[in-house]
């Protein structure tokens, strides 16, 4: 596998998690732990099929459908952009306020998110 690629894994394997994070609620108990157990735990295809009792593919279906639902869902309510935007600004108030009390607040405010 090339850098790029890997990289490009990498990157989609954080956004998943980050999707997940917020959006994970939102799938079946069934979908979670087949979701999880290849992008949260790296088990492979079939270790999980092999533990839930379906095929290869199967499990493969089923995460490429929690990937499309959990991306669906920030299409449609824009959570994780929102709060990457918030973060952007906490990010930029704290470089230009010497107020020890607000950075503070910003800092808890960063925390959260």
């Amino acid at each position: 596998m090339s850098q790029g690629n890997a990289d490009d894994a990498l990157k989609e394997i954080v956004e998943l998690t980050r999707l997940y994070d917020v959006y994970g609620p939102l799938l079946s108990d069934h979908k979670k732990e087949i979701f999880e157990g290849y992008i949260l735990d790296n088990y492979s295809l079939a270790e999980i099929a092999e533990q839930v009792g379906l095929s290869r593919q199967g499990v493969r279906d089923i995460v490429r459908r929690c990937s499309k639902e959990l991306q669906e869902a920030e299409d449609k309510l824009g959570f994780l952009k929102k709060m990457d935007r918030i973060s952007e600004l906490v990010e930029k108030s704290a470089e230009e306020t010497d107020n020890p009390n607000v950075r503070k607040n910003l800092d808890e405010i960063s925390e959260l998110l």
